[in-house]
């Protein structure tokens, strides 16, 4: 079971290592999906969002 935003955007739908841009893009979404669905609160959106985007920069192609 998915409990974080890397592990559904990187691992379970390998949207991160396909297109990290795109994956950056759908983040705010699937995260307000998950805490929904994981009943979590503001705070854990923010700090999923926050991991997420800083992991997700290793991957973005074409970055100098």
């Amino acid at each position: 079971m998915a409990r974080t935003l890397e592990d559904v955007l990187a691992r379970r739908t390998r949207a991160l290592f396909l297109n990290a841009q795109a994956a950056i893009r759908m983040a705010p979404r699937v995260v307000e999906f998950m805490a929904r669905e994981l009943d979590q609160n503001s705070q854990w959106e923010a700090e999923q969002l926050r991991s997420f985007q800083q992991a997700a920069q290793n991957y973005v192609v074409g970055r100098l």
